[in-house]
């Protein structure tokens, strides 16, 4: 056992000496047969030879020399070897004790242990934590990151991506972009991955993300009229729409029956001025504040109920009959030719624009009514931004069902006053699709 000084004083070098152990000569150690050193602690008789009781561990060398010590303090020399000091208690510093320390009570860390990160805690026990990409208690994986996400890239342009109740995977992608200023300049790209198709999400999150590296880029003002930038935007939305195509076609290389397909919608804003273009059934709408101002969806569907109600179908018996989800055009390696978009542009007055996924539309098609939708929404929430709107739509789309992604984006405008012109796809009629598509 190592003894350690006394803090505080130098201490001489201990005295080692060597006598032959008990039981050198085949007697059993520790036998007290013979003399012995009685312990003046507990009265403990121990082998001669002991230095410590091995009852209670007092020091017994160092307190039988003070009870003979001479009055001049020097040592008897019939007291045995000389021990250099009795062992004391002592702690190292915080955090590096040791089980050799006298009085060691277990480890202490020396400083703060830092707390466990919420993101690696396991949401489906509550327990365990994520290890390895599975939870080390029950097995679960963590959430995909794309199952529900908010983007919020200046205060008044917000959108939210989720999941919904029946879907085992998201196969819907938004991407925004926005300047701080309100109404200065934003984009909006939804794309909705077509359910019936391979590996869909792939393809619209491909879609989403050339689109708005697109839609980014500055347009050219010619004059300087709003006119004129209108007229550089539909020319960039119909490049946005073909480049997202070819990124859809570049994301998979593997030649499979269904290849991977995507829905496009998406809206551009400049100093309040509005143009949309869609492919497919995502869709655009003009929400404005004023109830005397109509609320319109920005161009037309690309599907089968769209066919219907052209033909005179109500819309309501036309978008949940058979096939009203079937599509007639969208994006990928199996698109049609033209993908021309149907293109529209607003002068906003005070109002949201949104771009949204049939997973919201599903339950609330009509302009008007999501008109009256959104702005009670808006009307009971303490917090009136467009991503916690947002996030207020998924949730009523969640609540009546959720059968589809949801995904909405929208942006908060307080324009100069409102007039439309309409300019749709320059193939007015739709291209026939497979009706599997949707």
């Amino acid at each position: 056992m190592t003894d350690f000084p006394t803090a505080g004083e130098p201490q001489p070098a201990p005295v080692s000496t060597f006598e032959p152990e008990a039981g050198m000569d085949g007697s059993r150690a520790g036998s007290t047969d013979g003399p012995s050193r009685r312990c003046p602690v507990c009265g403990t008789d121990n082998p001669a030879d002991s230095s410590f009781c091995e009852a209670c561990g007092a020091d017994l060398v160092v307190t039988a020399r003070a009870a003979t010590a001479p009055a001049d303090g020097a040592a008897a020399a019939s007291d045995g070897p000389v021990m250099a000091s009795s062992a004391t208690p002592q702690t190292a510093p915080a955090g590096e004790e040791s089980p050799l320390d006298v009085g060691w009570t277990g480890p202490v860390p020396s400083a703060p242990e830092a707390p466990i990160d919420d993101e690696l805690v396991c949401h489906a026990c509550g327990q365990g934590r994520i290890v390895d990409g599975y939870c080390d208690n029950c097995g679960t994986p963590p959430p995909d990151p794309r199952d529900h996400f908010t983007e919020s890239p200046a205060a008044w342009v917000g959108g939210v991506c989720d999941i919904g109740r029946r879907h085992s995977r998201n196969e819907d992608a938004m991407s925004l972009s926005a300047t701080e200023a309100p109404g200065s300049r934003a984009v909006l790209v939804v794309c909705d991955g077509v359910s019936m198709a391979s590996d869909s999400h792939i393809a619209s999150l491909a879609a989403a993300k050339e689109a708005r590296a697109v839609l980014d880029q500055p347009f050219p003002r010619g004059a300087g009229t709003p006119d004129a930038w209108a007229a550089a935007a539909r020319r960039a939305l119909t490049t946005a729409v073909t480049r997202a195509n070819e990124a859809v076609v570049a994301a998979v290389v593997e030649d499979v029956p269904n290849p991977p397909s995507c829905t496009f919608a998406s809206a551009v804003v400049e100093d309040d001025v509005i143009v949309a273009g869609n492919v497919g059934d995502s869709r655009v709408y003009w929400l404005p504040d004023a109830a005397h101002e109509p609320a319109l969806q920005l161009g037309r569907d690309d599907s089968f109920a769209q066919e219907q109600m052209s033909a005179g179908v109500p819309r309501l018996e036309a978008e949940h009959g058979p096939h009203a989800h079937s599509i007639t055009r969208w994006l990928g390696r199996d698109a049609p030719d033209d993908l021309t978009p149907h293109l529209t542009t607003v002068t906003a007055s005070a109002g949201w624009l949104m771009v949204c996924s049939d997973g919201l539309w599903n339950y609330c098609s009509e302009a008007e009514d999501l008109r009256t939708l959104l702005h009670g929404l808006a009307a009971g929430t303490d917090d009136p931004t467009p991503a916690a709107i947002a996030q207020a739509l998924v949730d009523f789309a969640n609540e009546q069902g959720g059968r589809d992604n949801i995904t909405v984006a929208l942006a908060r405008l307080a324009g100069r006053g409102s007039t439309t012109t309409s300019e749709p796809a320059e193939t007015t009629a739709p291209v026939e699709g497979d009706p599997s598509h949707g």
